[in-house]
């Protein structure tokens, strides 16, 4: 298992090991590279990360191909830091903080895991606590921080351990997640066993949620904060529990007088009875402190004595909607309306221009809005572009949003902005594919995204995804049904990319119930559905929505998708075993790819006729039909494609013996998987050249090849399932 703390060891260890498969002393390779052979050792040794100039200089002389420039690339990044900042101005809370020192001590000499929970009240701070003591425990754990709000108290659905688990191994540097909760559990404490790292898993909505978020042994410590007791959590773990109590009242004055400072005058006396009337709760301490630098004490409390006051009970909920009625009623009308429009959106977190889009304004205009809100307290920024409420304050904007005539049109303009940004992303990320889905007009007063690269293009496309899930059921709940079915088909070419199994699935499941009664979108919807369960092994799944796309796509003429279909339909056939259907598919869509002069769906089909003709022994066509089509994927530019052609070639070539044809086949499947970013295309190439290397003879190579493939897993987090020990026990 490959983590960022380790990534620097995997690149030493890929070093030796090609340099004693060339047979040299680290003099030989220091006289080569004209480096000291000390520097050289503690590189091999992980006492040191490589820089560029290393990577290349090794890379050359060693004949790594790239890999080792890849690996050097991964180990330069830097352990995660994703604490936001601790509460400006924090007050009190001493007892607390001793306590959770102590904890976290007591805890470590065990030598078990470290897991200390903060519960209580809503808005007793206890995000705030944590926070404050994670930033002074930071030093201790050098493996990084990782910060999660699980959004288990919030009109949010909570974050499900499986999206959270992907949250968290991604930041780890882990890729190619699998699909099971438990196995990406599994990866997670792989991935922080070697490490001391801290985790913050805010906002719990229960044992349950937390239960494949731990690491399995100590090193690691982690901070969670709930309004529930997490019983559960500690007959199981051990975790220690810090409960959070409204303040105590010589805190409470200590933190109005603190934040109230210089800007007004107030008697202790006054500041006594402003703390009882706001319950000693810290939120609404917090906000009556802003009111009274810029207005007066007498006015402010003449305002408690009305029917809020009771609201300020901290057992109900109540008392944060009053709390922030206060800060909202003293926003200008233009940012108060931000708020509210803000308050439809349910995702995790929004970014600047995705809320310019929400409120058709400028970018520039809704920066300046978000810095009032954030002034006011009303929002906050965990990480720099990308904005969110706190959970009480998301609940009392959506309470506001849902009455606001505007709502609709804000929906909707919401939703053509993520879908212009992935229809634009998909354009970038493979211009060789054909789409000849239609693209609502962008709504007036949005700006899209443009990209001007591939990277850029997945990165926001990678920022983005955990906001699909809610942006699609937000604009099926305001009857944006077009969006809602076509917002997950322009995620296509990301989606065969990454791979992200659940937002795949779920999208395109939300996408099915927004386009019933539409049969052309209904077939398109469910044979991307059929495919991302063929892929993920749910065969039966995927029969069952390839046989609703082709009847949709039948009844309705739509022969290109039609051919789409049949073309899936026949690669399922063949993971079936059925070649004679994939026979009669393939042939059928043959005929529609030819009307249509697509391209890639030529050579997939190409390549499906390939493998039907090697499983009946047709080697040479097989051949003819791969070469053919890893020709087609080279003039499309389509990497993944000449991959996987190249590949299936190669083993054809082997099965007839033509062992020189098949190495050459090999090389050039690795090269285009690496070069696409494509690790699980590569090992597999990798290991299938290694394999035939060893058959013919050729020892040192076929080390060298199963060596590289091994690196690869370890990179990815693989390093402890069976295809790396198979290659360990073939090494």
């Amino acid at each position: 298992m490959a983590t960022r703390e380790s990534i620097g060891e995997g690149f030493g260890h890929a070093v030796r090991t090609r340099r004693e498969a060339l047979g040299w002393s680290l003099t030989d390779l220091a006289a080569v590279v004209r480096y000291d052979k000390s520097l050289l050792s503690r590189l091999e040794n992980g006492r040191r990360k490589p820089t560029e100039q290393h990577a290349r200089a090794l890379d050359s002389a060693l004949g790594a191909e790239g890999q080792l420039i890849h690996l050097a690339r991964r180990a330069l990044v830097r352990s995660p830091a994703q604490l936001p900042a601790a509460p400006a101005r924090f007050v009190g809370r001493d007892a607390e903080l001793a306590a959770l020192n102590s904890a976290v001590r007591d805890l470590g000499d065990t030598g078990g895991p470290i897991v200390v929970t903060i519960d209580g009240p809503p808005g007793a701070g206890k995000t705030a606590l944590a926070l404050r003591f994670a930033h002074s425990i930071a030093h201790d754990y050098p493996g990084g921080q990782l910060y999660t709000d699980l959004r288990g108290h919030s009109a949010n659905d909570p974050a499900t351990p499986s999206d959270v688990l992907e949250e968290l191994l991604t930041s780890l540097g882990v890729e190619n997640l699998p699909a099971r909760l438990e196995q990406r559990a599994s990866l997670l404490r792989s991935a922080l066993a070697p490490t001391r790292t801290l985790l913050v898993l805010d906002n719990a909505a229960d044992s349950y949620q937390l239960l494949h978020l731990l690491p399995g042994i100590g090193g690691c410590a982690v901070v969670v904060t709930s309004r529930d007791r997490l019983s559960g959590l500690s007959m199981r773990t051990g975790a220690a529990r810090i409960t959070v109590a409204p303040m105590a009242a010589a805190e409470s004055v200590r933190l109005l007088a603190t934040i109230i400072g210089h800007r007004g005058s107030v008697s202790s006396d006054g500041l006594g009875e402003l703390a009882r009337r706001c319950g000693h709760l810290p939120l609404a301490l917090r906000i009556a402190a802003e009111r009274v630098a810029s207005s007066e004490l007498d006015e402010l409390l003449s305002e408690l004595d009305d029917s809020r006051l009771d609201a300020l009970d901290v057992a109900d909920a109540t008392p944060a909607r009053t709390i922030i009625s206060w800060s909202y009623g003293r926003l200008d009308p233009d940012t108060a309306r931000m708020f509210r429009l803000l308050g439809l959106h349910r995702g995790p977190y929004l970014s600047v221009a995705a809320a310019a889009a929400l409120a058709g304004v400028r970018v520039g205009a809704a920066r300046r809005f978000l810095d009032r809100l954030a002034a006011a307290h009303l929002i906050h920024n965990p990480r720099r572009g990308h904005w969110r409420f706190h959970d009480l304050v998301a609940d009392y904007a959506a309470e506001l949003a849902y009455s606001d005539p505007e709502a609709d049109a804000a929906v909707a303009r919401l939703a053509s902005w993520y879908l212009h940004g992935y229809s634009a992303a998909g354009k970038v990320i493979a211009p060789y594919r054909d789409n000849p889905l239609v693209v609502a007009d962008v709504l007036a007063d949005v700006e899209p995204p443009h990209f001007e690269s591939e990277p850029d293009a997945m990165a926001w496309c990678k920022a983005e995804l955990p906001n699909v899930l809610p942006v699609l059921r937000l604009a099926l709940r305001h009857r944006q049904r077009e969006v809602a079915w076509h917002l997950p088909l322009e995620l296509w070419s990301y989606l065969l990319l990454t791979q992200p199994w659940g937002v795949w699935i779920a999208s395109h499941q939300l996408a099915l119930e927004a386009s019933a009664g539409n049969d052309y979108a209904h077939g398109w919807v469910a044979t991307n559905l059929a495919e991302g369960y063929r892929r993920m092994g749910d065969l039966a799944g995927a029969l069952e929505h390839y046989a609703l796309g082709r009847r949709l796509r039948e009844r309705c003429g739509d022969r290109p998708g039609l051919a789409w279909s049949l073309a899936g339909s026949a690669l399922l056939a063949i993971d079936r075993g059925e070649i004679a259907e994939a026979k009669d598919y393939s042939e059928a869509a043959v005929e529609l790819f030819a009307e249509t002069a697509n391209s890639e769906g030529r050579a997939l089909l190409l390549g499906v006729l390939g493998d039907m003709q090697a499983a009946l022994g047709s080697y040479e066509e097989a051949l003819v039909s791969f070469t053919e089509a890893a020709s087609i994927m080279t003039s499309l530019g389509s990497l993944p494609g000449v991959a996987q052609m190249l590949t299936r070639s190669a083993e054809t070539h082997q099965t007839l013996g033509s062992y020189d044809a098949a190495l050459c086949d090999f090389v050039g499947a690795t090269n285009a998987a690496r070069q696409c970013g494509d690790s699980v295309a590569e090992v597999a190439a990798l290991c299938a050249y290694a394999q035939l290397l060893s058959d013919v003879g050729r020892s040192d190579e076929a080390r060298q090849a199963w060596t590289q493939a091994l690196v690869i897993l370890e990179a990815r987090g693989e390093a402890e399932d069976t295809q790396a020990a198979e290659i360990r026990a073939r090494l």
